[in-house]
């Protein structure tokens, strides 16, 4: 799988379940949409890729890690899923 496409599958999902500014999601439900031998890079590649684009927003809890969409670069994740799902959006 290409990075762009994960990237794209990532933001997707959380625009999907409206995980936007101070409603986030553990990083562990981003991944379960993943097939399990790419689980790996998606939390260790693909995310932080994501929070230094600065696409996504990260939350440390008691628990772990969890992350939103930045609702400031709103604009451009929907540039990034027209682009690359123009069927569903």
């Amino acid at each position: 799988m290409q990075k762009e496409n994960a990237k794209a599958a990532i933001l997707r999902k959380l625009y999907v379940m409206k995980k936007i500014g101070a409603s986030h999601t553990p990083v562990v439900n981003i991944q379960k949409s993943f097939p399990k031998h790419l689980r790996g890079e998606v939390n260790k590649v693909i995310v932080p890729e994501l929070i230094k684009d600065n696409l996504l927003l990260m939350r440390k809890h008691n628990y772990g890690f969890s992350v939103s969409l930045n609702p400031g670069k709103i604009g451009e994740i929907r540039e990034i899923l027209i682009k690359n799902f123009p069927n569903d959006f």
